[in-house]
Formats: C-alpha cells, sequence, structure tokens
C-alpha cells in the first residue's frame, strides 16, 4: 500500500469542509478529526468518503467529524500547521451565536430537543471520560496488586497510589462541571467553584451530621455530591446563563467586581435548594429504569446495548452511555449494562474484520482489516472497524449486531459485572474482578458469533466492488 501524502489528504479535506472560511474550530480524538463548521451543508460528504485514507464522515455532537483512524494525527498535525484555524473549542463569540442562530432553523420537534441533550451530554462528558478509564485500571492494578499481596495495603506508596485512583471519582462534580461550561462556552471556574462548594469538608460535615439546615428559611436537603453526576451538569447550565446575563446588563466600570457576586449570590441559592437535589432525583430515576429494564429483559440487557452501540457510533452519541452507566456505579456499585455491552461490541466488532481478512482475496482489504480487528480488540477503538470495514462491506454488520447481542447475553445471564470505569477492550476484562470469568465467556461467544456469521455471508469482495 502506497504510503499516503498527509499534506495533500489534509488540504483536500480542509477545501471539502467549506476552506477555512467555513470552519470554526477543528480538533480530534483518538481517531476523528472534529469540525464545528459555520455551514455544515456546504460540506462534501460524498467526495470526503472516496478520498485514500478517509474511513467514513458522520455529524453528531454539533460536530463534522471525519473518521480517519490511523490517519489521524498526522493529518491533524499538517492542518495545524499550515492553517489558521482555531483548535479545540475556543471560538469567538459573535460566530457562535451566527452558528447557534443558523442551527436553530431545523425544525424544533421532539427529536431535535432530544437530539439537542444526547449532543450536549456528549460533549460535557467526553473531556473527563479519559481520567475515569485511567484512574478505572489504576485501581484494577492496585486491586490485583492487594489480592497477590495483601500487605501491601499498609504500605504508603499503595495509600497514595489508591488515593490517586479515588480522587476522579471522589471530586467527578468539579470535572463534570468543567466539561459541562467549556461546552457551554462559559467560564469553567464558575462552574467548578459550585461544585467545589458542594464538596466542600464543612458542607460534608453537615450532611454527616444529619441536622436540620434551612437557607434563606426554605430547608436544604443535605446529599452527598461527591461521584454525581447530573447535580454538576444543571448547575453549569444556570450559571452559563448567570453569567451571560449579569455580564450583560453590568456597566463596563462595575462588571468585573459585581457580575461574579452576582452569579455566586443567586447561583448557589438556587444551586443548593433546587438543582442539586433535582440531579439527585433524576440520577435515582436512571438507576431504577435500569433495574426496570434488567428486571424485564434480565441477562439481555447487555447484548441489547452492544448490538445498538454501532449504530450508536454512527450517530455520534455513544458517549451518552457514561452518564448512566456512571449513575449505576454510584448506586450500586458496579455496572452490569452498559460496560459490558461496550467491550462486547468492540469485540465483535473485531471478530467480523478478521472474518474479512480471512475471506478477503484483496491485500489492501486484507491489511485493513487485520489491523481494524486488532485496534478493536486490544484497544477498544471501533471506528476504524466500523467505518473502514464492516459498514463499507455491509454484510459484516450483521455479525457485528448478532455477535454482539449473543455475546452480550452471555455475559448477562452469567453475571458479569464491572466494578470500575476500564478500557472497553480485552483488557478491560480485569475490571470485572470476581465474574471475570462470566466476561470472558462473552468475549468469546462475541468474536466467535460475529467471526462465523461474517464469514458465512461475506462474499469476499471489496466496497469498491461491492458498489
Amino acid at each position: 500500500m502506497a504510503k499516503l501524502n498527509y499534506a495533500a489528504l489534509a488540504e483536500q479535506i480542509v477545501e471539502k469542509v467549506g476552506g477555512v472560511d467555513n470552519i470554526h474550530t477543528v480538533s480530534h480524538c483518538v481517531t476523528r478529526l472534529r469540525f464545528v463548521l459555520k455551514d455544515r451543508n456546504i460540506a462534501k460528504d460524498d467526495e470526503i468518503k472516496k478520498m485514500q485514507g478517509v474511513l467514513g464522515v458522520v455529524y453528531g455532537s454539533g460536530q463534522y467529524q471525519v473518521i480517519l483512524g490511523e490517519n489521524l494525527f498526522p493529518v491533524f498535525d499538517e492542518i495545524e500547521k499550515n492553517y489558521n484555524i482555531k483548535l479545540g473549542d475556543i471560538v469567538d463569540e459573535t460566530h457562535t451565536e451566527d452558528y447557534a442562530l443558523k442551527q436553530d432553523t431545523e425544525k424544533k420537534n421532539a427529536k431535535y430537543y432530544f437530539m439537542k441533550v444526547i449532543q450536549f451530554m456528549s460533549a460535557s462528558l467526553t473531556p473527563f471520560i479519559t481520567v475515569l478509564y485511567g484512574a478505572g485500571m489504576l485501581r484494577v492494578v492496585l486491586s490485583l496488586a492487594s489480592y497477590f499481596f495483601p500487605d501491601i495495603t499498609t504500605n504508603t506508596t499503595y495509600i497514595l497510589f489508591n488515593i490517586m485512583s479515588q480522587a476522579p471519582f471522589y471530586f467527578m462534580p468539579i470535572l463534570v462541571a468543567y466539561g459541562a461550561a467549556k461546552t457551554l462556552k462559559s467560564n469553567p471556574a464558575f462552574a467548578i467553584t459550585m461544585a467545589a462548594a458542594l464538596l466542600y469538608p464543612d458542607f460534608i460535615n453537615m450532611v454527616n451530621a444529619g441536622d436540620a439546615v434551612t437557607m434563606f428559611g426554605l430547608p436544604v436537603t443535605l446529599v452527598s455530591y461527591s461521584s454525581s453526576l447530573l447535580p454538576a451538569i444543571f448547575s453549569a447550565i444556570l450559571l452559563a446563563y448567570l453569567e451571560r446575563f449579569f455580564y450583560r446588563v453590568i456597566p463596563g466600570v462595575l462588571r468585573s467586581v459585581f457580575a461574579p457576586l452576582c452569579v455566586f449570590l443567586i447561583g448557589y441559592p438556587i444551586t443548593v435548594l433546587v438543582l442539586g437535589p433535582a440531579g439527585t432525583v433524576v440520577g435515582g430515576w436512571i438507576v431504577n429504569f435500569i433495574i426496570w429494564l434488567q428486571s424485564n429483559v434480565g441477562g439481555f440487557a447487555p447484548g441489547i446495548i452492544a448490538a445498538m452501540h454501532p449504530f450508536l457510533v454512527m450517530l455520534g452519541v455513544n458517549m451518552m452511555m457514561v452518564a448512566p452507566m456512571t449513575e449505576l456505579f454510584n448506586a450500586v456499585g458496579y455496572d452490569n449494562v452498559f460496560r459490558p455491552g461496550w467491550i462486547l461490541h468492540n469485540i465483535a466488532e473485531g471478530g467480523a474484520c478478521l472474518a474479512v481478512m480471512f475471506k478477503t482475496k484483496d491485500g489492501d482489504l486484507k491489511s485493513t482489516a487485520l489491523s481494524a480487528g486488532i485496534g478493536a480488540v486490544v484497544s477498544g477503538v471501533s471506528e476504524p472497524a466500523l467505518y473502514g470495514v464492516n459498514l463499507r462491506l455491509r454484510t459484516p454488520m450483521i455479525g457485528v449486531v448478532g455477535g454482539g447481542f449473543i455475546g452480550g447475553a452471555v455475559a448477562g445471564f452469567m453475571g458479569a459485572k464491572a466494578f470500575s470505569m476500564g478500557y472497553s477492550s480485552i483488557l478491560g476484562v480485569v475490571i470485572f474482578e470476581s465474574t471475570m470469568m462470566a466476561i470472558i465467556a462473552g468475549v468469546v461467544a462475541a468474536f466467535a458469533v460475529s467471526f462465523i456469521i461474517t464469514f458465512m455471508l461475506y462474499n469476499g469482495k471489496t466496497a469498491e466492488e461491492l458498489n
């Protein structure tokens, strides 16, 4: 396979999305360039999809996403080096408002608002999810160390690492507040400070004491906000509106002092009296819904999640699962639905890719399928497998869905439970601790079913031959 000219590919992508003048910002994740465009309709989807090195295009979370897989970082480096485009989500406010107005011309029905909520949640949770993965895997390492060497738990080195592994979960409201504020284009310091106030030692002491507390004569619902998600998001939304309002109405000479004062004077009582408790209530509803789902479908729940996952990825809303997953961890201490389903979907993607590798006679496709399959199974990155192989060839998607469903059902009925937020790959089986054999059985089933179905249905042709 000829080596790609990354500079040329970067130039073509920028041109086909409408040029520099049509781009607010560009950022990236592990496999995708993520553009915020002034006019999404200018972008030439079909032409971009046909470029060598591009695996696909998807629009989600308010971003135009070009899937590049292993080509992502060289192409992003070329764009960063050669084009005057703002990086990340630092956007000119005037342009952002114009962009929002264009987007708001879309018909505002129930689907519109649902997608807006999903996009906001996805964008808000993305910055901190990697931190939770890292902390979760650190907890696994410490758990394994304490299992084989029980006395190590009294060692100060172990204790200090344990503090590090617990901190992101305890201070989750602060991490979530940062992501939500950045998504809302507001000052993250306000949202972070408000979340920190909910975790302040004196407030925690009030919660633990259990004595009646009032604010302006109104009763304060005293609950622990550590490891919570929704209270911080609700508060960040409120503060974003308060910040914009007070910085607009207060005269410039007084703004720097009185605008922040008013944000806290208004925002803190509403957060403590209404939004914080409301967030815990909604979180409880989410957990109750999951429990209801499990009581009605039993072990099929993770299978349903695994079967749905490729379509959530295609819609760009797969991060929507982080919120209920986090609430489940916080409420019961484990996740037996979302994390198993996520892992087993990736395993199924890998199984389908390897079946394609064995079936095709095309050297380039064989190499791509092997690389994408290993990436999905070992690294937990499914986009190259999904967009570069399985979706393009169509029939492997039947294997992906079937393998994910069967593997998830096997793991579900055997009682697989993830006890921390590890990576969504074969390496993540360690987070299932005492139920590890259940998830391993699910992995074997997902891979085998996906491989067999794909091998039987796929005719060995390339995407070009199929078209």
